[in-house]
């Protein structure tokens, strides 16, 4: 894995509009092959991927960035475009077949084929510090209670302690009890969550929930088991990291 390389950066919007229309037939291909990992109909839209990309840290020095479940790259182009030099930026991605699209259309993008339950692991196999940001369109709504805990235990372990974490959440979801429930997960396992506005020209509607302030972890791998034993998790590609 290599650094993002400036000069490629500079370019990434022109070559990943020329890689959009490939993407989404690959997108809509695996969401209908497998829609238990891509669980969504429709790629973000830019709008709410420079909501994510706004949240990289304005001091402009070299950041770590995450992405669970970058699926077709479309918020992985705006966040590449917006990283500080010397930055990388990690793709997490449980669906292979958007792994092999990315690898082929995105060198500049690092991507791991794995679980984001296995995050602190992985971040130490790519020899990545702690993340500044971690953007997720995990379809809380339909995780398990007990996933989700793990999930957000990853994610606290594999954050910086003044790092944020963002996550999207469709406003269909928004309002099932469960997604309830989850927010309020949310405030439980952070001191500060707030929500940006509701991007109507998403499909569907949608916004992010930005949460920092994680509980205090320690900065060990997770012990339960190897990325490559871990049950695959489902992937809002729809809400915000597609």
């Amino acid at each position: 894995m290599t650094a993002v390389n400036p000069l490629a950066r500079s370019t990434t919007s022109e070559r990943g509009s020329a890689q959009a229309p490939r993407g989404t037939t690959r997108f809509v291909v695996e969401a209908l092959r497998a829609p238990h990992q891509i669980g969504a109909i429709a790629q973000s839209g830019p709008r709410l991927a420079a909501q994510a990309a706004g949240l990289l840290a304005p001091h402009g020095g070299p950041q770590t960035v995450v992405e669970l479940g970058p699926g077709a790259g479309a918020i992985s182009d705006t966040l590449s475009a917006h990283l500080p030099p010397g930055s990388r930026l990690l793709g997490v991605e449980i669906n292979a077949a958007m792994v092999e699209h990315l690898t082929e259309t995105r060198p500049w993008l690092d991507v791991i084929h794995g679980n984001a339950a296995d995050l602190p692991a992985l971040l130490r196999t790519a020899q990545l510090p702690p993340a500044d940001l971690i953007v997720s369109a995990l379809p809380w709504s339909v995780i398990a209670a007990t996933t989700q805990q793990r999930i957000l235990h990853a994610i606290t372990e594999a954050m910086h302690p003044n790092g944020t974490f963002t996550t999207v959440v469709t406003l269909p979801a928004r309002l099932l009890p469960s997604a309830q429930r989850f927010r309020r997960r949310l405030h439980d396992t952070f001191g500060s969550v707030s929500q940006t506005r509701t991007v109507w020209r998403n499909i569907p509607p949608a916004r992010l929930y930005i949460c920092r302030g994680p509980s205090a972890r320690p900065w060990t791998a997770p012990r339960h088991r190897h990325p490559a034993a871990a049950a695959p998790l489902l992937v809002d590609q729809t809400a915000g990291s597609r």
